[in-house]
């Protein structure tokens, strides 16, 4: 005779669904561990209920670090996100820094540190703002030159309205940088959190020999730990060797001359098709406000790779695809 059973155990039968006990109450969170400080019990323990907040957070709409081309946003799921390493690498004068600038242009809302000691405030301020006057660049700048009153008079605006952003030309350490977070912080955001930290480039972080491979596989390990531990994005432009692959085309994910790839979120690769002497002297021309860029490596969703050509226009935006540029007006 067939043995009787539940309703309960038929269901658990059909739906291969077992009857959800009462959950244990999750452990309490320790306060105090023996032979643990509670500097280390902060730094090395994390309980589920703040990476619940953190994930809530970094996920919440708005909160993510648009990469202003559209393909690359929809491989990577909207973009960066708080905590993740964006690798803009490349060969020298092949758009990096340009692309993060217009990166940058379009986060505005986030509060952004850019670093560098290859460029002066003259160069950043003069390049950052005509890409957002919208203004031919060598134009914008001879009027800077010629001290038109209007042209200065803009880029002061721009300066004061950039509330978001702040440059520095010194060149830092990891350690320098953890402490120009922290007065960018006190002295420009009321004590909000910095959300984006641009270096440009990777080998000019202080510290180390030059040149040395594993001092700079050691400065941007530390570079990466500074992001995850201030829980911001951070974008580390890496010129890739001389060497590595052919000009004007790509390198792939193994462009850089050293293994920065492997510590990044996201790896973007700038090449120009311009630089392949291969070409003939018409095709070449073709290309000339051109720059490509691949996203080789991406940590979010499914992995998807992108490609893309994009067109510089005299201002110095990056323009995708299908989008005509008009050139802007300094009146207003």
């Amino acid at each position: 005779m067939p043995k009787e059973i539940s309703m309960e155990e038929a269901r658990q039968l059909v739906t291969g669904v077992e009857t959800a006990s009462t959950p244990e109450p999750p452990a309490a969170e320790p306060e105090q561990v023996e032979g643990v400080s509670p500097e280390d019990l902060r730094r090395l323990f994390t309980p589920k209920g703040e990476q619940v907040r953190r994930m809530r957070h970094d996920l919440r709409a708005g909160n993510e670090w648009s990469f202003g081309v559209r393909a690359f946003d929809e491989a990577t799921l909207g973009g960066a996100r708080p905590g993740q390493l964006v690798t803009l690498i490349g060969r020298s004068h092949t758009g990096k820094t340009l692309l993060a600038m217009n990166m940058v242009a379009k986060n505005r809302k986030h509060r952004t540190l850019w670093v560098s000691p290859d460029e002066t405030e003259t160069m950043f301020w003069g390049r950052y703002s005509s890409i957002r006057l919208e203004y031919d660049q060598r134009e914008w700048i001879n009027r800077l030159i010629r001290e038109d009153a209007t042209a200065w008079e803009r880029v002061e605006q721009i300066m004061q309205d950039e509330t978001n952003l702040h440059f520095e030309s010194t060149g830092m350490s990891v350690d320098d940088l953890d402490k120009a977070l922290r007065i960018a912080s006190t002295t420009l955001w009321g004590g909000k959190r910095p959300e984006v930290l641009v270096y440009d480039f990777l080998e000019l972080i202080r510290g180390g020999e030059a040149g040395d491979a594993a001092s700079v596989q050691a400065k941007i390990e530390s570079f990466k730990q500074l992001v995850s531990d201030w829980r911001l994005v951070g974008i580390i432009i890496h010129q890739s060797g001389r060497g590595t692959g052919n000009r004007g085309k790509a390198g792939g994910i193994e462009a850089g001359r050293y293994a920065s790839t492997s510590e990044s979120h996201f790896l973007i690769e700038t090449w120009r098709r311009w630089d392949d002497t291969n070409l003939d002297e018409e095709t070449r021309a073709h290309y000339e406000d051109e720059v490509s860029a691949g996203l080789w490596k991406n940590k979010a969703g499914d992995g998807e790779k992108a490609e893309v050509n994009l067109t510089i226009d005299t201002s110095g935006r990056i323009l995708e695809p299908g989008v005509t540029w008009e050139q802007g007006t300094l009146d207003g």
